[in-house]
């Protein structure tokens, strides 16, 4: 495996012990929800205001995104690292996936505003960490 200028030791070291994958798979979550960010920075008003609920649809979108991410992520990983709400995330996309006719789109705004920044801060931790 080549060393990329911006890997980290820690980066290297999930590469090596979870596969390339799962390190794509969370560099990916991080990348959603940095967008999720975005769009809860544009404000609660601009979400409800476009009577085709653009916004709603696209965030709807950003977390099944980010559920099939969390797919990408070895086993073993996420049994190592039990704080990151693995299952949990798993079940938002199936339920957005599989009832979207019952979608409540202020829990999708919910889940942008409070979920996703808890979500990236708990890996950005998991990054962080030492090599073990």
């Amino acid at each position: 495996m080549s060393r990329h200028k911006d890997t980290s030791p820690r980066e290297l070291a999930i590469a090596r012990q979870y596969g390339q994958r799962t390190l794509t798979a969370l560099t990916e979550l991080l990348r959603l929800t940095g967008i999720g960010a975005r769009l809860v920075d544009r404000g609660h008003d601009w979400y409800v205001a476009d009577p085709e609920n653009v916004p709603g649809l696209a965030s709807e979108r950003l977390i099944i995104k980010v559920g099939e991410s969390v797919s990408r992520v070895d086993e073993k990983f996420q049994k190592d690292h039990p704080e990151v709400p693995w299952r949990v995330i798993k079940d938002m996309r199936n339920r957005l996936t599989h009832y979207y006719e019952a979608t409540d789109y202020e829990i999708v705004w919910s889940t942008l505003a409070v979920d996703f920044p808890e979500i990236s801060a708990m890996i950005r931790s998991v990054l962080a960490r030492p090599p073990s």
